[in-house]
């Protein structure tokens, strides 16, 4: 059973409550059950104009869709995923399949742009309603399928972009092509599903997440119950391995590293936090590598800038708002080498200012997807915004977190964002509208 309170308002995590209580209570979900909650439909697809995916009697069925109920903006605290909502844990260490709001496509909480009165409304060909501020300058743009729901790209200067794409069977990984020339290929690099977990009738939740190591692809899917793995590809050498990793949300690599927010991995388990995955050589290696708190909400984003920086975070207990602090490149090699996780909460925070359910580097510094949920429990992004990391002058110094800078707006429903991505120096922000899904190179700079 899934329990995604994560991303949950007040009504969503009471009525889950109940129904994990309605569990216990009769031994099980019963046969034939297709979900819990909204959020196990969202491998439906894009529902119709003025539809959303709802759970009725067990079933994934499209109701009518109405924005701004009692819970509407007020129970922003609700997910800590791809990117991007990409999962669900929820509490320490019962993550019940996760799913990344970073990118379906239909997470907009919009019409997308398909009638009524956005047919009227002045739409820019790349950006379509929405605003894109002071200090930023728009670039390319590139068509993105719909069923794609993670991007990542090689360094540049030539850029190849890979992508995860989540269907109601399969959760693959695809060659997407070279920036600005992208198309989905014509047939999987490889599937994210360990053999064990491809049997007809076996249930996964795509974890919305995709990270490149200079080298190798991570993607990852949980089962009911906790359980997870993640899938490392050598997309050249066609070489895949699959990893046990409990509970995997969000996922950032640097050189030969990719670090997991999640609660275990491979032989390592220590509850919720970062677990780093050494891929040097093989076997590979489990350490963790960032503990969090006794008490959290849940886990959260991970996203790493230019300059080495991360950024990981978790949601909080009760409000399930999302939190994100910022660890410099040398204490996370530290950490990593020294098999001595570091203490998330002793570093320097990032002031979002709201919840937010997507992060990725940008530059040398992070963009947040920031926002709130509706009452369909449909996490509506109000904004892009940047945070600038700058390592220490001297060591032993904290590094310095800028204040927040505006990006892009949302200005209406007219036109949404559901994925958030980096291109070299570079954000990748996935929009959608009636013009189709795209994605759309955003640079610092007028």
């Amino acid at each position: 059973m899934r329990t995604d309170t994560k991303r949950m308002g007040t009504k969503g995590q009471r009525a889950a409550l109940m129904g994990a209580l309605l569990v216990v209570a009769l031994g099980g979900t019963g046969c034939g059950s297709e979900c819990v909650d909204p959020f196990d439909c969202r491998d439906q697809g894009t529902p119709p104009e003025g539809k959303a995916w709802a759970c009725v009697e067990e079933k994934c069925s499209q109701v009518d869709l109405s924005i701004g109920g009692d819970d509407a903006g007020t129970d922003a605290g609700t997910d800590a995923g791809t990117g991007t909502d990409a999962g669900t844990q929820t509490d320490a260490g019962t993550d019940a399949g996760t799913e990344t709001d970073g990118g379906t496509g239909s997470d907009a909480g919009t019409d997308g742009g398909t009638g009524g009165q956005c047919d009227t409304v002045p739409r820019d060909e790349k950006l379509g309603t929405l605003k894109l501020q002071p200090g930023f300058s728009v670039a390319e743009a590139a068509p993105l399928s719909t069923e794609v729901v993670a991007v990542v790209s090689t360094p540049g200067p030539t850029y190849s972009l890979f992508a995860l794409r989540t269907t109601t069977t399969a959760r693959d990984f695809f060659a997407l092509g070279t920036w600005p020339d992208v198309k989905l290929g014509e047939a999987a690099l490889d599937t994210v599903l360990a053999p064990a977990d491809r049997a007809v009738g076996t249930t996964t939740y795509a974890s919305y997440f995709l990270a490149y190591d200079g080298t190798r692809l991570l993607a990852g899917y949980t089962k009911s119950g906790g359980a997870g793995s993640v899938a490392v590809l050598d997309p050249v050498a066609r070489d895949v391995t699959y990893v046990s990793a409990p509970s995997n949300y969000t996922a950032a690599a640097t050189t030969d590293t990719f670090f997991i927010n999640g609660s275990g991995l491979d032989t390592v388990s220590d509850g919720l936090g970062v677990y780093a995955l050494v891929t040097s050589s093989k076997p590979f290696s489990a350490v963790k590598a960032v503990s969090f708190p006794a008490q959290v909400g849940a886990s959260g984003f991970s996203a790493i800038a230019d300059n080495g920086i991360a950024v990981f975070g978790y949601s909080a207990p009760e409000t399930y708002v999302n939190l994100a602090y910022a660890v410099s490149a040398s204490k996370l090699a530290t950490a990593v080498s020294t098999r001595t996780p570091v203490v998330l909460t002793g570093e320097p925070q990032l002031d979002v200012g709201s919840d937010f359910n997507n992060a990725t580097g940008f530059g040398a510094g992070v963009a947040v997807a920031r926002g709130a949920y509706d009452a369909n429990f449909t996490f509506v992004v109000a904004d892009v915004s940047r945070f600038q990391l700058t390592p220490p002058l001297v060591g032993g110094q904290p590094l310095s977190v800028g204040a927040r800078e505006s990006v892009l707006t949302v200005a209406d429903t007219c036109t949404s964002v559901d994925l958030l991505s980096s291109l070299g120096p570079d954000l990748l922000v996935g929009v959608t509208d009636a013009n189709g899904r795209r994605l759309v190179r955003i640079r610092q700079g007028q």
